[in-house]
């Protein structure tokens, strides 16, 4: 059957089973994935992508209307480096199509050619043998061929060689990717994509959509074999900005000091933004200048290396940012950690990673302006699910208390939508430094080889015996967060009290002991911390602070007299935490001995 022309049927049509072909081939991208970084998502990101503009974009006759919503989900979808190239190619081929209902082979080839330069231009520095290259070469393998055939069902195969060709090519262009022996993950995405529409276009076979077949490996690529080098940056960041006065070239231009690998996707008042950088919190406050910020991502690329290629044992430990480890502690056990979300001023942020400590406290003494925070979202733990179950045998996931937030709930809907045989998700019924406590018995049971089932008894058995006391040193802010009662604040700032908190049973924020004086309540902390020590024993104990460095060393080292041994760290606390008490709070957590 002869194709004369497009129209927006049959590009979504198309797109879908192009879609399908890049998912059956997902793992094997990932496998190659050495540049720009080996963080071996290449495959999950381009899928990502496709699978959200396969199932965002309305579907209209007209190709120039399907070809904008498609680009409009694309925006909302990209993912990754590949990704949001990908995402601003559709953006340019939109554009370049906006006044055709439909169009011959000789429009689509020109529209083709048009939107490569359009992809172009949002990376800070493009480099040859990678995606762009091969978008190239077969934008202009179409354009050559409409000139004398009009039927897409013979052009698409005819230039289909041509990309195979330039994708073959791109070792010759890059020197990383031949010292690899791999082509280009991101222009093997493509032309696997590309391979899925002709086969579409030759066939009329429109697979169905979603495809989640077994990974296509080549038996000529081992699977251990590519990316065992750590990346130069730490973080894959991404973020949506929103604003007025924003031009393309000062955007990446300023970027440019924090990180590599950046591509500002979109255009006009909003732009998609990736870039490695080991510094996102410093980007996002950049950024924030500009607009507002939302659909923040950033992966740690370093851990993701550890899980693929050097990862301490068969068991993953996973938490949440509320649980307060320090960063060496997270580093030295591979610990992986999964950010709660914090909204202010129109923009959002994730937590411990997007915003700094600092931001919040100083925002939080200096205005009035609220805070809002949330769990991670549902996809956001099947993605990470997906990502531990292909690199560990099993996973344990230690989360803050179910009665504080949903984040175990999403958590555990997630794993088992993951199969949950090999996830086991655990309440903490705890938070901060106690959750911290626990996620480090964990992680230290787990580098000793100890088995799932002996790692999961060790920390149901800590969760009984694990406390956290803390004082604050107002009530202002659990006020302006909706925990206390307005009333309660008045009455606390007019007696000068200070409210002391601790952490029930169940899991539950409770008040601990009635509210005295800044002093006051540092010598009942004391007096329940050797009153416990006594009775039970001290396993481990930690120091935590808001913004409160001074008064967090004298605690440590009043708790070092009472029990003869330092804790094992003394921390800040998570902002998702840090709005809620405020700055100045101060207290510990404690594993009792029994």
């Amino acid at each position: 059957m002869k194709v004369r022309f497009l129209d927006g049927e049959r590009l979504r049509n198309g797109f879908l089973a192009g879609t399908a072909a890049l998912e059956r081939r997902r793992e094997h991208l990932n496998m190659i994935n050495v540049f720009p970084v080996p963080d071996g998502d290449t495959g999950d990101n381009m899928v990502s992508t496709c699978r959200s503009i396969a199932e965002r974009t309305c579907i209209s006759k007209s190709i120039a209307e399907t070809a904008a919503s498609m680009a409009e989900a694309a925006f909302a979808g990209a993912r990754g480096n590949s990704g949001i190239i990908f995402c601003q190619y559709i953006h340019g081929l939109a554009r370049a199509l906006e006044s055709y209902r439909s169009a011959d082979a000789v429009a689509f080839a020109k529209s083709l050619l048009t939107a490569v330069p359009f992809a172009e231009e949002a990376l800070y520095k493009p480099v040859e043998g990678t995606i762009l290259t091969v978008m190239r070469d077969w934008a202009n393998a179409v354009n050559r061929f409409s000139r004398t055939e009009p039927d897409f069902a013979v052009l698409l195969p005819l230039s289909l060689e041509a990309a195979r060709k330039s994708l073959m090519e791109t070792p010759g262009k890059m020197e990383l990717l031949a010292r690899e022996k791999v082509v280009d993950a991101g222009a093997q995405g493509f032309v696997d994509f590309l391979e899925g529409v002709v086969d579409f276009v030759e066939n009329g076979n429109l697979k169905l959509f979603p495809v989640r077949s077994g990974p296509a490996f080549l038996p000529s690529v081992p699977e251990d074999s590519h990316g065992d080098e750590m990346p130069s940056f730490r973080y894959c960041t991404e973020v949506v900005l929103q604003g007025k006065g924003i031009f393309r070239t000062d955007l990446i231009g300023g970027l440019s000091q924090y990180g590599d690998s950046i591509v500002a996707g979109g255009g006009g008042e909003r732009f998609r933004i990736h870039l490695h950088t080991d510094s996102p919190a410093d980007v996002m406050e950049h950024l924030s200048g500009k607009g507002s910020l939302s659909f923040q991502k950033a992966d740690d690329m370093r851990r993701q290396v550890e899980a693929r290629k050097h990862r301490l044992g068969p068991v993953a430990i996973l938490t949440d940012s509320c649980c307060d480890l320090p960063r060496e502690i997270l580093d030295r056990y591979q610990i992986h950690m999964v950010p709660l979300n914090v909204s202010a001023g129109g923009s959002e942020y994730l937590d411990k990673v997007t915003l700094k400590p600092g931001q919040i406290y100083t925002t939080l003494r200096e205005t009035e302006r609220s805070f809002s925070t949330s769990q991670p979202s549902y996809g956001e733990f099947v993605k990470r699910y997906s990502f531990l179950e292909s690199c560990y045998e099993s996973v344990i996931s230690l989360h803050l208390s179910a009665a504080l937030s949903g984040t175990w709930s999403v958590s555990r809907k997630a794993a088992a939508h993951e199969g949950g045989e090999r996830i086991h998700v655990i309440d903490s019924r705890n938070i901060s430094g106690g959750l911290g406590l626990l996620v480090l018995k964990a992680a230290e049971a787990a580098a000793e080889g100890k088995s799932t089932e002996e790692i999961l008894e060790i920390v149901r058995s800590s969760i009984p015996r694990t406390r956290i006391i803390a004082g604050l040193s107002t009530l202002r802010y659990l006020v302006r967060g909706g925990r206390a009662g307005a009333m309660a604040g008045f009455v606390g700032n007019m007696l000068n009290l200070f409210p002391m908190i601790t952490v029930d049973p169940e899991g539950k924020a409770c008040s601990f002991g009635r509210p005295g004086s800044e002093r006051a309540n540092l010598k009942k902390m004391l007096e329940e911390f050797e009153k416990l020590t006594d009775r039970h024993g001290l396993e481990k104990y930690v120091v935590l602070h808001a913004d409160a460095e001074e008064t967090a060393g004298e605690l440590a080292a009043e708790l070092e007299g009472i029990c003869g041994k330092a804790p094992e760290y003394t921390m800040e606390i998570s902002p998702v935490i840090g709005i809620n008490t405020g700055p100045g709070s101060a207290g510990f957590a404690m594993i009792l001995e029994s």
